[in-house]
């Protein structure tokens, strides 16, 4: 989570925000490890099941980069040193494709 915290302060790009969706912990516990290792970022709770039967995460921590459209651009399961410059750049040139062409 820090690095994800990291992430968020040193990349920014009108496009580009980060959603937590948490699975299994209740608030208070979400609440007590964010304030300790990520006090900026903000967590959503999948209390229902809804979220984890839609996107299907196959590890924890799973890591989604979705564009506008919906489609899933690259998945990532396990951590990853989101706060370097190689996953920064990496993330920038998804930022700067164009989106699939979806057929109609």
């Amino acid at each position: 989570m820090p690095l994800i915290q990291t992430l968020s302060t040193q990349l920014t790009h009108p496009s580009f925000h980060i959603v937590l969706i948490n699975t299994a912990e209740t608030e208070d516990t979400i609440f007590s490890f964010l304030s300790a290792t990520a006090p900026q970022l903000h967590t959503l709770l999948d209390e229902d099941g809804q979220a984890s039967e839609a996107w299907a995460p196959r590890g924890l921590p799973s890591t989604y980069f979705v564009d506008p459209q919906g489609v899933i651009r690259y998945l990532a399961l396990g951590g990853r040193p989101w706060d370097t410059a190689e996953y920064q750049n990496f993330i920038k040139s998804l930022l700067k494709q164009s989106p699939p062409k979806i057929k109609r």
